[in-house]
C-alpha cells in the first residue's frame, strides 16, 4: 500500500504532471521531490510512461468515440479509481492492443495502489474552500489554458463566456468531490464565494446533491457528457451558464 493511503487527492502532483505550474512553482516541486519518495516515484513513473508512448505512437487526434470506448474499458478493469490518462494517450492506446496498455499502465508501480477516494457532497467542498480562504490553487487568465485543463481531466475543452461586471472569476482548484479527476472554478458574485465544480457525467452520484445548510444552494446541469454543479449563497445560478464546450462557445456567445 501507499504511504499516501487515505489522504484527498495531491492538486500539487496534478498540475504538476499537467505542465500547469510556473517556472518558480515548478521548481519548487522539484526540490520538494527529494524528501517524498512516494511521490518521486509516482512522477518519474508517469513520465516514463507517457515518454514512451509518445515515442512509439505519434498523436493524431483520436475519434471521440475510440476515447469513450478505451476509456469504458480501463473503469470496467477497475481503474477508474486512478488518475485518468490524459485524451491523447487514451486515442494513441487506443490504436494497440488493450491488453498490453492495461500492463503498461500502473501509475502507482508495483507493490503500490491507489490512494484511497472518498465523494463528498459539493457542499462540503465549498464549506471547506470557504473555510480555508477560497483561493484557487492557480489562477487562470488564459483562455487556451483553460480550455486545456478540462480536456486533459474531464475529456472536453471548457471556455468561460464573457461574464458580468458583479462575477470575477479566481481560479482553478482540484478539490476532489465526485471522482479525483473533479476540477472547480473559483468565483466571487457581488463579493460572495461562488464555486463551479465540473466532472464526468458517469462520475456523478446522489450523494453530490446532498446539502445541510440552508443558506446554500446547490444547482446541478448535465450537459455534453458532463455534469456540472453550481454551490452558492444565491437562490439563483449566476455563473454555471457562462461555462461551455469551447465549441459550443462561439455559438451560445
Amino acid at each position: 500500500m501507499s504511504d499516501r493511503d487515505g489522504l484527498p487527492p495531491d492538486p500539487q502532483l496534478e498540475a504538476y504532471l499537467d505542465g500547469l505550474l510556473t517556472g518558480a512553482e515548478r521548481l519548487a516541486f522539484e526540490e520538494s521531490l527529494r524528501n517524498d519518495p512516494v511521490r518521486r516515484e509516482q512522477v518519474e513513473l508517469q513520465t516514463r510512461i507517457d515518454a514512451s508512448i509518445a515515442r512509439r505512437h505519434p498523436t493524431t487526434g483520436p475519434a471521440p468515440e475510440h476515447l469513450a470506448e478505451l476509456s469504458a474499458q480501463f473503469d470496467a478493469a477497475g481503474m477508474a479509481g486512478r488518475r485518468r490518462m490524459p485524451a491523447w494517450i487514451l486515442g494513441v492506446a487506443a490504436a494497440a492492443a488493450i491488453g498490453a496498455v492495461l500492463l503498461a499502465w500502473r501509475p502507482f508501480g508495483t507493490g503500490h495502489s491507489a490512494p484511497f477516494f472518498q465523494p463528498q457532497p459539493v457542499a462540503q467542498l465549498y464549506a471547506e474552500a470557504v473555510e480555508s480562504g477560497f483561493a484557487p490553487y492557480y489562477e487562470c487568465d488564459e483562455a487556451d489554458r483553460f480550455a486545456a485543463v478540462f480536456a486533459r481531466r474531464q475529456g472536453q475543452p471548457l471556455r468561460l463566456l464573457p461574464l458580468p461586471e458583479s462575477v470575477e472569476m479566481l481560479g482553478i482548484s482540484y478539490p476532489g468531490g465526485l471522482s479525483r479527476d473533479s476540477t472547480a472554478m473559483l468565483c466571487r458574485v457581488e463579493g460572495q464565494p461562488v464555486m463551479v465544480l465540473v466532472d464526468r457525467a458517469q462520475a456523478d452520484q446522489s450523494l453530490a446533491q446532498q446539502n445541510n445548510d440552508p443558506s446554500l444552494h446547490v444547482f446541478r446541469e448535465q450537459r455534453d457528457g458532463l455534469v456540472f454543479y453550481e454551490i452558492t449563497p444565491f437562490d439563483a445560478a449566476r455563473v454555471i451558464d457562462h461555462l461551455v464546450i469551447a465549441e459550443n462557445s462561439a455559438r451560445r456567445g
